[in-house]
């Protein structure tokens, strides 16, 4: 599936490329003249809502933070021992305004790109980038992206991220492909523009259930005689999970009424513009075992255990812009959504029948906007779902105000009621307490917070958030396995964090902190109450200025907290209230150098390992966090 999707979307932009081919030249400015370089501030970066950022090629320890798996910082996330396993999360990440409920196995959607992740290009010459970094035992991760615009108004990108890493433990294998192609178009008269997008994404990891008691304590006591993990027993080596997914998206936009053009801007006139966006995913979760394991409880089958969930998603919404005096952007919409999820048979069990899948279909309504209201700049979105199983809403809204050149504050309100996701709904598997349906009433969320950005002060962040109705995995307490839960008391959490980056002339230092408190609902959504990370570097160029250089040390730390197990069955993370895991720093060096266009990238991770004598280093429970280790790797951007 994977080869032939590959094929027909490379002839597909090439028929597309050709037939764009404009003998028009460029506009003066985007394309200069033969020797005259181009500046990097035409090589346009364009996110799903039309933000505009140019490609960065500088060196920082942003960058540094996001030179892993997923291409974004981790810092609120504790990865498992190979690359790609699995991620526990160190703070409450809500997904705010998604009325469509969500697929399953959300702990493998950390690398799965959605629709609002997938960037299209405005690039005066084509542009490379490709990312190599070293995995574990026979790892390596690549992530290759090319971009070219064959005329001024057309722009084509063609990447793929592949990762193969064995690990260090036995049957952890990671195998992953993302698959992303993107089409933008402008017409010749400004007045109808195109973006679209596929994305074919595979995750597959082999699964051992966490290491057995008597490896862990071999591993808690820092046995010698282990320290070659594959050494240590595990719970089974027969088991594997796989998230597949196929997308298409278009979203079109024709301008109303006249456009004309003055210098460099273009005037709007008229009554503003009608838009479309289109979405189709089709999404499988496959779970593959050849013999039941007895923790999990008693099987239908006696081997070759075999469960595939499927997920059908398709949305189409259309939109107009109004022009109205005062309002920079008012945009109704409505849509149309549909979904069905679910398996090939019915059970007829003796608590009940659970059915083969949930589906329906159902609309949308709602409006964003943006305006001025004397210093305050106003920014927001309301919509609502008509939905005949669980409707949902979404009220967003933010008010930011500058204070001179050096100070920005905003503040934002969000009520969200979301519907719980699919697997929490209906689950079917080949061990028996994996079997359920539910009818579960909405998740409500109330967010008020504020950001305060400061020159001085760096960047401050506050968040009051209540949650009715939360739907979790949580433990079966007679039979000690996950089950969804909804949440009947409340649960309440405030948040702060602190950024800030300080430079000394050649040395620099980054703070990040991050103050958390589960105010009631603890035993439901555990958190660690302090997550720290802090960096000292030292900065310099050499040779002649050709390379520049940062070098230093980064610590992460989080306080011990009742943290999530990982069940393999579902790919999901549950409660559990037996076993502490935090307390620990994570220590790495690192040397980073930049030449010309080119990053390089050489990291001792976790090297404070070596001066402990034991190990109470944890992912999760059962799931070791990864040894000290060096990895390096580079980011090379060719520009031609």
């Amino acid at each position: 599936m994977m080869k032939k999707t590959l094929v027909l979307l490379f002839w597909g932009l090439s028929l597309i490329s050709a037939l764009g081919q404009d003998s028009g030249s460029f506009q003066e400015g985007f394309r200069p003249p033969p020797k005259e370089k181009p500046g990097i501030d035409l090589y346009q970066v364009i996110s799903i809502h039309g933000d505009t950022t140019m490609v960065d090629t500088t060196l920082s320890l942003q960058k540094l933070s996001r030179f892993n798996y997923l291409r974004k910082d981790d810092l609120t996330l504790l990865t498992f021992s190979n690359v790609g396993q699995a991620y526990n999360r160190l703070t409450y990440d809500p997904q705010y305004g998604q009325l469509m409920p969500l697929f399953a196995a959300q702990s493998q959607h950390e690398n799965y790109q959605s629709a609002e992740e997938i960037n299209y290009y405005r690039v005066p010459t084509p542009l490379s980038e490709l990312y190599f970094k070293t995995g574990f035992e026979q790892g390596q991760q690549l992530d290759a992206f090319f971009t070219v615009n064959t005329s001024e108004r057309l722009n084509i990108s063609l990447a793929y991220k592949g990762v193969r890493s064995l690990g260090q433990y036995q049957h952890i294998l990671n195998s992953t492909g993302n698959f992303r192609g993107t089409l933008s178009y402008d017409s010749e008269d400004g007045r109808y523009y195109l973006k679209g997008h596929l994305a074919a994404q595979d995750i597959l990891n082999q699964q051992n259930g966490g290491l057995t008691e008597n490896a862990l304590l071999l591993f808690e006591n820092n046995d010698p005689e282990f320290s070659d993990r594959g050494r240590l027993d595990v719970r089974f080596e027969d088991a594997e999970n796989q998230l597949r997914g196929t997308r298409y998206f278009v979203n079109q936009q024709y301008q109303l009424g006249t456009r004309e053009t003055q210098g460099d801007d273009l005037q709007k006139k008229g009554w503003g513009y009608i838009g479309a966006t289109n979405s189709f995913e089709n999404k499988t979760y496959q779970y593959k075992q050849k013999d039941p394991f007895e923790a999990f409880g008693d099987a239908y089958v006696t081997a070759d255990l075999k469960t595939k969930t499927t997920g059908v998603f398709v949305s189409s919404e259309v939109y107009s812009g109004l022009n109205v005096k005062g309002i920079k952007r008012l945009e109704p919409f409505v849509g149309h959504h549909y979904y069905r999820y679910g398996y090939d048979r019915l059970l007829d069990l003796s608590e009940g029948l659970i059915e083969d899948q949930i589906k329906e279909h159902f609309y949308t309504a709602g409006v964003r906007w943006e305006g001025q209201y004397k210093q305050w700049g106003l920014k927001g979105q309301f919509k609502k779902s008509f939905s005949a199983l669980v409707p949902g809403s979404l009220i967003d809204v933010a008010a930011t105000r500058s204070f001179g050149k050096d100070t920005e504050l905003t503040a934002i309100f969000v009520r969200d009621e979301t519907p719980a996701a699919l697997n929490m709904q209906l689950n079917q598997s080949d061990y028996q307490r994996y079997n359920w349906q539910h009818s579960w009433g909405a998740v409500r969320t109330q967010t008020i917070g504020g950001q305060l950005d400061s020159r001085i002060f760096g960047t401050l962040n506050a968040r009051y958030t209540n949650i009715d109705g939360y739907v979790y995995f949580g433990m079966n307490g007679s039979d000690q396995s996950p089950l969804p839960i909804q949440d009947q008391s409340g649960v309440e959490l405030i948040e702060l964090r602190h950024d800030k980056a300080l430079t000394w002339g050649k040395l620099g230092y980054e703070s990040n902190i991050v103050y958390q408190n589960v105010l009631s609902g603890q035993a439901v959504m555990p958190l660690p109450e302090l997550l720290l990370r802090q960096s000292l570097y030292f900065q310099d160029a050499w040779f002649d200025k050709a390379a520049l250089i940062q070098t230093g040390v980064r610590a992460k730390y989080f306080s011990a907290y009742y943290a999530k197990s990982y069940d393999p069955i579902l790919a999901e993370f549950y409660v559990q209230n037996e076993q502490e895991i935090g307390n620990f720093p994570l220590v790495d060096l690192f040397f980073q150098a930049k030449i010309r266009q080119t990053r390089f990238f050489l990291i001792y991770e976790h090297f404070n390992q070596m001066f402990s004598s034991s190990r109470n280093q944890f992912s999760a429970p059962g799931y070791p966090y990864r040894d000290a280790i060096v990895r390096f790797g580079l980011v090379w951007n060719f520009f031609q």
